[in-house]
């Protein structure tokens, strides 16, 4: 999977605003009854009224939960005064995306989950960003998932949801919807690959003092430049059991091999092994545990089958956001940014 190709699936994005004739439909918000107009459809739970705030005339406090279907988009959350998505709620877009989050005057704005439509037969998600949003973009720190193949064999009968088989996690700060630095951990046919670093604008690995792991006993320290390693040390973990000694090498490229192709390099022995380098890769090993990151993939794609369920109205009444969600998300991937 091509750096570029990752850039432009979690640049995507949709916006949506509600823009309403308040006047004429605050008689029956009041009464808290459905209401149509044109080929909006609101509708408004009787059951929930914000106790956590005192009214305040200068400040439009979050009013209603209200589900709202049109021929653009789907929303069930909380509406401020004048019937802006405010605090948090679930958006269905109209190109398939789903966001549930929190909203800021009909943005997404602070902290929220992102499914992206996925156009095959299976309808399985794919693709899934946790973390922080503003003005409606990625901004800040999160996780994105990008799923190759699902294991098939050890799904949920019930819901259908699989864990990932082969993926790519990428979990760091983002900024205008693009991934600027952190880290790249990849699962292909059982090997796994970590990169640690800057990106450059272009969505290429870019940084004088990247870090690379491999097989879980390679390690990689020095200058990466258009995903390309140009010069570092390059560390082979021996076998413990076969007491075999760890092996460093110092070296500067040789040809236009690609960061994930074969590689030919002039290698130069006589360097001491990096222990530093040694003890991040095994900290790394400790840290990105496979069953762990597949597991926050499968809560986050069941956290969307209460969302889009017949009871998706009593899930969002009863819901602490702050608390029951983002806490706990926070729990599960913060770990992985303050490796």
């Amino acid at each position: 999977m091509s750096e570029e190709k990752i850039a432009n699936d979690i640049a995507q994005d949709n916006q949506n605003e509600m823009k309403f004739d308040i006047l004429k439909i605050d008689n029956d918000i009041q009464k808290n009854e459905g209401y149509k107009e044109d080929d909006n459809i609101f509708q408004f739970c009787k059951e929930y009224q914000p106790n956590q705030v005192e009214e305040d005339p200068k400040i439009d406090f979050p009013k209603y939960i209200a589900k709202i279907k049109s021929s653009s988009f789907q929303y069930v959350g909380i509406l401020s005064k004048n019937l802006k998505k405010e605090n948090y709620g679930y958006n269905l877009f109209d190109n398939g995306d789903e966001y549930f989050g929190q909203w800021n005057k009909d943005k997404k704005e602070g902290y929220g989950i992102y499914y992206f439509k996925e156009d095959d037969k299976k309808n399985k998600i794919k693709q899934i960003y946790i973390g922080e949003f503003k003005n409606n973009v990625k901004s800040g720190e999160g996780v994105y998932f990008k799923v190759d193949e699902f294991d098939e064999k050890n799904g949920d009968p019930e819901t259908g949801i699989c864990p990932p088989l082969d993926f790519t996690l990428i979990v760091g700060n983002f900024s205008e919807d693009n991934f600027t630095k952190g880290i790249i951990y990849s699962m292909e046919g059982g090997k796994r690959k970590i990169y640690k670093g800057k990106m450059s604008k272009e969505g290429k690995k870019d940084d004088d003092k990247a870090q690379i792991f491999e097989d879980n006993n390679k390690a990689f320290y020095g200058v990466v430049k258009d995903s390309v390693m140009v010069e570092g040390r390059i560390i082979i973990k021996g076998d413990e059991k076969k007491k075999e000694k760890d092996i460093s090498y110092y070296f500067t490229k040789k040809g236009n091999s690609a960061i994930d192709g074969d590689i030919d390099f002039d290698y130069e022995k006589g360097k001491e092994k990096d222990e530093e380098c040694i003890e991040k890769l095994n900290n790394y090993n400790n840290i990105f545990q496979n069953e762990k990151i597949k597991e926050l993939f499968v809560n986050a794609a069941k956290i969307r089958e209460n969302l889009i369920g017949p009871n998706n109205f009593e899930y969002m009444r009863d819901l602490n956001y702050d608390e029951d969600i983002k806490q706990i998300l926070k729990d599960q991937y913060g770990k992985f940014l303050y490796c």
